[in-house]
């Protein structure tokens, strides 16, 4: 069973403010696809770095999700690029000035249960934060208080293991936007900033959204 504890502890050590939106965004079921209705809501999350020892939950993929190992490869110089996994509704945005080399990119959306991702080559750093963004819609618990409070996380090497109850480890929790929709509002895009590659997990239950 995982820990209470722990989670109350990653969600003292995340900053969390919601915000009216000014603009479009991207739209729930396809992140590369603009939405023409701006979000009920938007929820803004700082980078946070995680003690070690804590525990939080990976968030599972549902039906709709094949469940297997789906990935997507460029080769990306200077002027940046955008990749995308439709199967998995998540897309990357690597922008101009990123990179200083023609750089050899993929990124693997991992079968299984969770949602996580490999990006290579491991250990890459960006000179220009990269986006990355998830839609919500094809996780299990989209809809429910744990899709409302999903947290974009890094695994460090040696420490990538997500246990079948789905406990994981993470070292960050990457500054974060999420996108709500709706007259009662649903958490639909996680919007997430990265500067190095490796592996990456949604987790949830461990922050909190504060009303402006």
């Amino acid at each position: 069973m995982l820990s209470h504890r722990a989670f109350r502890y990653l969600a003292l050590a995340v900053s969390a403010v919601a915000v009216l939106s000014c603009g479009d965004y991207t739209g729930p079921t396809s992140p590369t696809q603009p939405k023409l209705l701006p979000p009920t809501l938007t929820v803004g999350a700082s980078f946070a770095i995680v003690a070690g020892g804590s525990i939080a939950k990976a968030v599972i993929w549902g039906p709709r999700h094949s469940k297997v190992d789906q990935s997507v490869s460029a080769m990306v110089g200077p002027e940046g690029a955008t990749l995308s996994l439709p199967g998995a509704d998540f897309s990357m945005v690597i922008p101009a000035g990123a990179l200083s080399a023609a750089t050899a990119i993929t990124i693997v959306s991992r079968g299984g249960s969770f949602v996580a991702y490999d990006m290579l080559p491991h250990g890459l750093r960006f000179m220009i934060p990269v986006t990355a963004v998830q839609g919500l819609r094809t996780t299990a618990t989209y809809g429910t208080s744990a899709g409302n409070s999903v947290r974009s996380a890094y695994l460090s090497n040696g420490n990538d293991q997500i246990g079948v109850d789905g406990s994981a480890s993470p070292v960050e929790l990457e500054a974060a936007t999420t996108y709500y929709y709706g007259a009662q509002p649903v958490a639909q895009t996680q919007v997430w900033i990265l500067n190095h590659f490796s592996r990456y997990i949604l987790i949830s239950g461990v922050w909190v959204s504060v009303n402006d």
